[in-house]
């Protein structure tokens, strides 16, 4: 069997022309990465080209639907990536810099499994932090995505009685302190924390008080 040209990378919209036969207004387009001879990816994301689905099932020799299917799953798997690295960045960026002790803390009260395996607390984190940031910054189906404490943003976090997340709203920059203040009036049922994304600080709420703290001070000194 041949080893295709291409791979398929994902699937946008805000691309609409066709890389190969040039018609605009598409819907979407498909990003697909060159293949040298022995089925590796030949290239970075500034080789990536984006075909039309028609364009690219003929570049393939697919269907369109499979081409459409697998556009959407490598797309849904990037999409994945970067949610992990958002919620990593969100835990750990805020202790890139801390004290070891506070910095093993944090890492270990995740990974407790790793505790006194020989696991250095900070390497892992410092190579946890260069992997996100790196698939955040990918720019293989669209632009680099925010990766630093400075592109956190504030978020109302509420709890139940049972100490479950009910509730996480973007807090306006304007309303930040103002909600900081009643947050602390009602310890323990409302929490403020600093985040890339809504998801990443329901992480950052349910993690140890120290991360939060941690959370809080990285919050104050990128907006000093």
């Amino acid at each position: 069997m041949p080893i295709p040209k291409w791979k398929i990378k994902g699937i946008v919209d805000d691309i609409t022309e066709c890389g190969c036969c040039g018609r605009r207004g598409l819907k979407r387009t498909v990003a697909m990465m060159p293949l040298d001879a022995d089925g590796n990816e030949d290239g970075a994301a500034e080789d990536v080209v984006f075909y039309g689905t028609s364009c690219a099932a003929d570049a393939l020799g697919w269907t369109q639907g499979k081409v459409t299917d697998t556009a959407r799953a490598a797309q849904a798997e990037r999409d994945q990536r970067d949610n992990w690295a958002r919620r990593m960045v969100s835990i750990y960026a805020p202790v890139e810099f801390a004290p070891v002790r506070d910095k093993a803390r944090v890492y270990y009260g995740r990974n407790q499994h790793q505790r006194d395996t020989g696991v250095k607390a900070t390497e892992e984190v410092a190579k946890l932090l260069a992997q996100t940031r790196a698939t955040l910054a990918d720019t293989t189906t669209g632009p680099a995505r925010p990766s630093r404490i400075e592109d956190f943003r504030r978020y109302l976090v509420i709890f139940t009685s049972d100490e479950r997340i009910s509730l996480v709203r973007r807090v306006p920059e304007e309303q930040a302190a103002a909600a900081q203040r009643r947050a602390d009036d009602i310890r323990g049922s409302v929490l403020v924390v600093a985040a890339l994304d809504a998801e990443a600080a329901r992480d950052v709420a349910y993690a140890d008080e120290l991360t939060r703290e941690w959370n809080t001070k990285a919050w104050q000194a990128a907006h000093a």
